[in-house]
């Protein structure tokens, strides 16, 4: 399994991932879980390194890793010019027969506007409100019951993500994915979720990876 974190604020939008691969094998009947690499990479660029793309759910698409998957979408279906929506709807519709198996976040700036977009088996605008004002907050996917307690739970706890910092959202971003890390550590359930986590900051002036996984 996979977590996978968004914040989005008036600086920038910060994305992180964990690292952890698991793979389901069904022996003597039975299906059995367990982690197989803490290495996988889960959250790439695309658009000429300006956009964010974070996953989860399956490992593999049509033979190939996910990351690599979406290596081949961007050099054959992204162009330099798109706009953050345009690469969201051109995944959705690449994905094909292959919707639903996986969900992604996929993030940047077009005009000096924040586009946060979830990629499923619908493409979604996380980062707008009902009447097409900015929304700022942020949005999880994967194994999310550690984060859906601490932020959905009765009372909701508020936090203020207008006047949040860039450097706040960044340290947000990685703390929901160790929250996540650290709950499937200590709780009586497999820990699907661990490795390093990588953390992408993307502005309206430039897109940076704080943390990644070296493979040297």
């Amino acid at each position: 399994m996979t977590i996978i974190s968004t914040v989005f604020v008036p600086e920038g939008i910060a994305m992180a991932a964990d690292s952890r691969l698991t793979y389901q094998l069904e022996r003597n009947g039975r299906i059995e879980t367990f982690p197989i690499t803490d290495n996988a990479q889960k959250l790439v660029l695309l658009r000429g390194e300006s956009v964010g793309i974070s996953f989860c759910g399956e490992a593999i698409i049509e033979g190939k890793t996910i990351s690599d998957y979406l290596r081949i979408f961007d050099i054959e279906k992204v162009d330099i010019d798109d706009s953050v929506e345009a690469i969201a709807y051109k995944l959705h519709e690449y994905l094909g027969a292959n919707l639903g198996i996986a969900a992604f976040f996929i993030a940047g700036f077009d005009n000096d506007e924040p586009y946060v977009y979830e990629v499923g088996v619908d493409v979604i605008r996380k980062n707008i409100n009902d009447d097409n004002t900015l929304y700022n907050g942020c949005a999880w996917h994967g194994e999310q019951d550690a984060i859906n307690r601490l932020i959905l739970s009765e009372p909701i706890t508020p936090f203020a993500f207008d006047l949040m910092p860039l450097k706040d959202a960044v340290d947000m971003a990685e703390f929901l994915i160790k929250l996540t890390i650290d709950f499937n550590r200590f709780a009586d359930v497999l820990p699907t979720c661990g490795g390093e986590i990588d953390l992408l900051v993307i502005t309206k002036d430039y897109t940076k990876f704080i943390k990644h996984k070296l493979l040297l």
